[in-house]
């Protein structure tokens, strides 16, 4: 039930928190430096930094962020490869991670 700083922009009321674990989404008293959180709030964006930011570790993390999974994919056919590419760089756009 802290009160913290949304990057910066405001003040936030944390009621609920939930952290991804073992595959699983669950709910969680605290939170780590680093560490993804999900929170209910119309104010949260992806990305958004709680607290101050001039303490984040390593500052080149948030402006370029490393995904959080890889994967290899083809097209079943050549005449796929279009739509393939089309469907990533919407999901890309989407959700750059």
């Amino acid at each position: 039930r802290d009160t913290v700083a949304l990057a910066g922009r405001e003040k936030l009321k944390i009621t609920e928190m939930r952290i991804p674990s073992k595959g699983e989404i669950v709910r969680t008293d605290t939170a780590y430096p680093g560490e993804i959180v999900i929170l209910p709030s119309d104010s949260v964006r992806l990305n958004d930094v709680l607290g101050d930011q001039t303490r984040l570790p390593r500052k080149r993390w948030r402006e370029a962020p490393l995904p959080m999974l890889r994967t290899t994919i083809a097209p079943k056919t050549a005449a796929q490869r279009e739509r393939l590419l089309d469907a990533l760089t919407q999901l890309a756009d989407t959700d750059p991670l």
